[in-house]
């Protein structure tokens, strides 16, 4: 076993060319860290904050990122063989050259992420990630798991590759009645028009989004975050808002919430 950093304050450390190899680090804070050609190898590090941190050509191979924040993370050429990332924030992340073989995504947010040129192969999963903004050029897909991925008009895929059936289109008159998109980052997107009728929401980030004469008939918004969203002319019929979060919304007769 390895350093117990479990819950560590190491905020802006620099720890380049360290080895922290089956280090325990989970739900540390390591915001800014320079964490350059580090062996993290077989790390648990689940929960972990890495936010803006750099990690460029460290070694996380086998190691843990469940639920991990690496919100703006420099990652170029980072190892990541068979490590898990489910449920990961990557959103803004640089993994431009990453090695990630049998590495598992599996509900991450990748939104604008660099992802160009990443060696992916065969095992590696990328099923309910959120690829929204992603840039993905130079990365081949298709021996991906990629199951219900979620994309838009600014994902750039490889020339060689186009969303098959599995993909989920987050766009102006998308058809999403009924989908479960419970917690998902969707702050900013364009849902004029989209049928959301049944959908699950809960939880989820609408903050910013424009959800003009949206249809949200019968859709569950509990905890939803809808700051700044644009509800005008939106079907809101049985629609479920327990603890949902109205701040400066545009509701669908045109007032705005401001509480």
């Amino acid at each position: 076993m390895g350093a117990n950093l479990h819950d560590a304050n190491l905020e802006g450390i620099n720890l380049h060319s360290a080895n922290l190899y089956s280090a325990l680090l989970q739900g540390a804070n390591l915001e800014r860290a320079v964490l350059d050609n580090a062996r993290l190898d077989n790390a648990e590090l689940e929960g972990i904050n890495l936010e803006n941190a750099s990690l460029v050509e460290a070694d996380l191979s086998e190691s843990t990122l469940e639920r991990a924040n690496l919100t703006n993370a420099d990652m170029r050429g980072v190892k990541l063989y068979e490590s898990s990332l489910y449920y990961a924030c990557l959103k803004g992340a640089n993994l431009r050259g990453t090695q990630a073989a049998s590495a598992r995504f599996n509900g991450a947010n990748l939104r604008e992420a660099d992802l160009r040129d990443i060696e992916l192969f065969d095992g590696c999963s990328l099923e309910g990630t959120n690829l929204m903004g992603a840039d993905l050029r130079g990365t081949q897909l298709e021996y991906v798991k990629l199951n219900r991925f979620l994309y838009d008009s600014e994902t750039t895929f490889d020339d060689r590759f186009s969303p098959h059936s599995g993909a989920i289109y987050i766009g102006a008159g998308a058809d999403l009645k009924g989908i479960d998109l419970t917690n998902t980052d969707l702050s900013d997107a364009d849902l004029t028009e989209a049928d959301l009728s049944r959908a699950n929401l809960s939880g989820a980030d609408l903050s910013r989004a424009n959800l003009e004469e949206a249809n949200l008939e019968g859709a569950n918004l509990d905890y939803t975050d809808l700051t700044d969203a644009n509800l005008e002319q939106a079907n809101l019929i049985d629609a479920q808002t327990r603890m949902t979060i109205f701040c400066n919304t545009i509701m669908p007769d045109g007032t705005m919430l401001l509480q």
